[in-house]
């Protein structure tokens, strides 16, 4: 075997690392955001401490990039997954359990991304990924019937988080048409979402922050601030690289089985019906839309002739 050829062969393996680092600090992410808002930080603050974080530490590098970053698609994906993704998913948040936010994102993520791929990348997908979403919209929407014969008002945070999907489908698909590096397009992100957010929350928005301790506000900094909108983006950037956009967005439906199994005990919150029918359907729809299913039956097929 050539280097070249080692070199090929290694960069699923790569792709899949960064794609299960990035599920790992988006399950935080839940988790983390989730407590922010029990801890009476409202949407605006944090907002701003998320972006206000990154920008403060990482603004030698976004002028560095400023040339990359100064331009109309950068702006683009800036606007739409850093300011419209975070203002949705922070209001989703603000109205609904942690354990929907874990089944909605990551699971309507694959649908939302499959489809933008198709129409705006031309990205082509077989017959067991278009089952896989499928069953996976079916998990989907039960929950959000649950939620809509439901007596809870949820369903604003529920349809805050779709929203949020469809922007970062776009987002997704967008950062690969147009090629950024992974770590440019996270710089663009913080500073587009933060020179676009910062004079509003300064000039117009209530400020919340003083009802919250210092430690809760140290952790949503580190973790919003460092490790969610840098870390995990370029972990996600790299691997949407590598592994492409759809194969991605089916991995991030992993998320759900994390999160919503350590948001119950952490909150307090309660397992339902439809939440179990969710989990189930979006699993078995993440593992048939991402397993080589076409490889394990040459192979079995190859076992017993």
């Amino acid at each position: 075997m050539t280097q070249s050829s080692i070199k090929a062969s290694s960069l699923p393996l790569a792709g899949l690392g960064y794609a299960l680092a990035a599920v790992a600090i988006w399950t935080g992410f839940i988790l983390v955001s989730k407590a922010g808002a029990l801890a009476a930080l409202a949407l605006p603050d944090m907002m701003m401490v998320r972006f206000g974080t990154a920008f403060v530490l990482f603004s030698p590098f976004i002028w560095q990039h400023r040339k990359t970053i100064l331009q109309w698609r950068m702006f683009a994906l800036g606007s739409i997954g850093g300011l419209a993704y975070a203002l949705s998913v922070f209001n989703g948040f603000q109205h609904a359990p942690a354990t929907h936010a874990a089944l909605l994102l990551p699971g309507l993520m694959p649908i939302m991304i499959a489809v933008f791929a198709y129409f705006l990348a031309n990205e082509r997908h077989t017959a067991a990924s278009w089952i896989g979403i499928l069953i996976s919209s079916l998990g989907i929407l039960a929950l959000l019937i649950e939620t809509l014969l439901s007596s809870a008002s949820y369903w604003q945070g529920d349809l805050s988080f779709v929203l949020a999907c469809v922007f970062w489908g776009m987002f997704t698909v967008l950062l690969r048409r147009w090629k950024f590096a992974p770590w440019q397009a996270t710089l663009g992100i913080i500073a587009v979402t933060s020179l676009l957010f910062t004079p509003v929350y300064v000039l117009f928005l209530p400020h919340h922050l003083g009802e919250a301790s210092w430690e809760m506000i140290g952790l949503q900094a580190f973790y919003q601030g460092v490790m969610a909108t840098t870390v995990q983006m370029v972990c996600y950037g790299r691997a949407v690289h590598i592994l492409g956009a759809t194969k991605m967005g089916g991995l991030m439906a992993l998320v759900p089985v994390f999160a919503s199994v350590l948001a119950v005990p952490l909150f307090g919150e309660q397992w339902t019906l439809g939440l179990i029918i969710a989990l189930i359907l979006i699993i078995i729809g993440t593992l048939i839309g991402n397993l080589p299913l076409t490889k394990l039956r040459d192979w079995m097929t190859a076992k017993n002739t």
